[in-house]
């Protein structure tokens, strides 16, 4: 064999070395957003910076790019949030839990809130029972809840975002946008008070 052969093997071998290397990263990082998922979590993209990629910052989303175009990773989203980029599976989970998980992230608590009630008020329609903020994926105390909503009640985007209680003093959130008031309080009547009376 020339030398020229060898020099020609060596650069074809390099290529493939490269295309198995990108491969294999490519796997890993499916892979590694599979299994935070599975786990209820949300990856961030400057997470392969650290261990065990330990990428550099500039390798990240070409990688992330070569990952969306492959068909075996289509269950694999990204979402482009205020700071950074979130990927998650839509096998374990939701394109609306993972929506919510980001605004928490991100600590957009008004957002958090007036969608999530929006979207129960247009969606069932229902009234949004505001314990259900300090459950996952909110995890807010009442304290905090009462203060974010205080603050949120002043602002113009989210006026339609209104209040109503069971007989109970129970408090529920409703958006006048898609529920009249009388439906809402009755619907927070019916859970908190009548639907214990009539099993």
């Amino acid at each position: 064999m020339s030398d020229f052969d060898s020099v020609e093997e060596d650069a074809v071998q390099e290529v493939v070395d490269v295309e198995v290397e990108l491969e294999d990263k490519v796997t890993l990082i499916g892979e590694f957003i599979r299994d935070n998922s599975m786990s209820g979590n949300l990856t961030k993209a400057e997470d392969f910076i650290d261990e065990p990629f330990s990428l550099e910052v500039d390798e990240v989303l070409p990688l992330l790019e070569e990952l969306k175009g492959r068909e075996e990773f289509s269950d694999i989203i990204m979402k482009k949030g205020a700071e950074t980029i979130y990927l998650f599976s839509v096998n374990y989970i939701t394109l609306n839990y993972a929506k919510l998980m980001i605004l928490v992230e991100e600590k957009d608590f008004f957002k958090m809130i007036a969608e999530t009630v929006r979207e129960e008020s247009r969606i069932y329609p229902r009234p949004t029972d505001i314990k259900l903020f300090s459950k996952a994926p909110f995890k807010l105390s009442r304290d905090e809840f009462i203060q974010v909503y205080d603050e949120l009640k002043k602002k113009e985007e989210y006026m339609d975002i209104k209040e109503t209680r069971a007989s109970n003093q129970a408090l529920y959130l409703y958006s006048d946008k898609y529920m009249k008031n009388a439906y809402a309080r009755s619907l927070a009547e019916w859970v908190e008070v009548e639907a214990e009376q009539n099993p």
